[in-house]
């Protein structure tokens, strides 16, 4: 009789095992489906200034890229991960190799972290795979208890790491620097929380309240522009890129004397106004930081237009 049931609970809890098993696949193929893409935390840095933010309060502008890469030596699920600041594409931060895979005994979704040994050949690799050909995980670093784990709360995911467990000796100061990070992702956004201190406790970097930077994803459009020259005639445009997260693309008019006009795209919501969430197309001149117009139109439009009669433009959303 004691047989029976130690075999009745070892099945019991196979069973239960192979559930867990089933549902973390499950899991991770949603968020395989959810993350890839780019984001940007515009919104957050553009409301909190419009509110008043105290500065030391306010958020850096972060642009991030998650692009899906063809790279078997380190896992099935990989991408390449390009970060920059302040709106501007040459001001990189961080460049990465990011591989997910179930991990059935943590129950979580396990992303460890590579970084390249030389980045600088590996820059703008999400709009040229090509770059990556022939990187190994030899030619990169993992730093030990630093990988994520991510589990699915309800509609969204939470990642962290294991506390304290995730360190570093700066070159700079040649301190170790103790990393902690925390995250949400969900269907349109990712929430980033990463902070470090030295083994004093005096903050290296993290946001002072512990706000997370709330970064929303981005769709891609594809644009033209038409601006009028001085003589009459007109320069034309296509083909232009631009994301709806505050992205923005100028035209220089084909003159000696150039003009330029700008168009940016906003996805906006209001976090306290009664506006409604809409797609907002603004037209620029340089040196101006107020839009000469703009344009506005459903969340979901698949296409928005301007015309200002000395220029035009139309962005079609085209994802990659």
């Amino acid at each position: 009789m004691k047989r029976l049931f130690w075999i009745a609970l070892c099945s019991v809890a196979l069973s239960a095992r192979g559930d867990e098993a089933a549902i973390l696949d499950k899991d991770f193929r949603i968020m395989m489906e959810w993350f890839p893409g780019v984001y940007d935390n515009q919104e957050q840095v553009y409301f909190e200034e419009e509110q008043g933010i105290d500065e030391s309060l306010r958020h850096e502008r972060i642009h991030h890229v998650f692009e899906p890469a063809e790279l078997p030596a380190f896992g099935q699920h990989v991408f390449y991960v390009q970060q920059h600041l302040n709106d501007d594409p040459a001001q990189i931060y961080r460049q990465r190799i990011y591989a997910f895979r179930p991990d059935y005994e943590a129950n979580a979704i396990r992303l460890t972290i590579y970084t390249p040994n030389d980045v600088a050949p590996l820059v703008d690799a999400h709009l040229d795979p090509a770059k990556l050909a022939g990187l190994t995980p030899e030619q990169t670093r993992v730093l030990s208890g630093c990988d994520v784990f991510w589990q699915r709360r309800a509609n969204h995911f939470v990642g962290y790491m294991e506390p304290d467990a995730c360190s570093y000796v700066s070159r700079e100061s040649n301190k170790r620097i103790i990393f902690n990070d925390d995250l949400l992702l969900t269907q349109d956004a990712l929430w980033i929380s990463d902070r470090a201190r030295d083994e004093a406790g005096n903050v290296v970097f993290g946001h002072p309240a512990g706000v997370p930077h709330k970064n929303r994803k981005a769709r891609r459009f594809e644009c033209w522009i038409t601006a009028r020259q001085r003589d009459g005639d007109w320069t034309f445009r296509r083909g232009l890129e631009v994301y709806d997260q505050g992205g923005m693309v100028w035209l220089s008019t084909d003159e000696d004397d150039p003009q330029e006009v700008g168009i940016k795209l906003r996805n906006v919501r209001w976090p306290v106004d009664p506006n409604r969430p809409s797609v907002v197309l603004y037209a620029y001149r340089p040196g101006e930081d107020r839009a000469v117009s703009y344009t506005w139109a459903d969340p979901a439009v698949e296409r928005i237009g301007i015309n200002l009669r000395w220029m035009q433009a139309s962005c079609t959303h085209t994802p990659r």
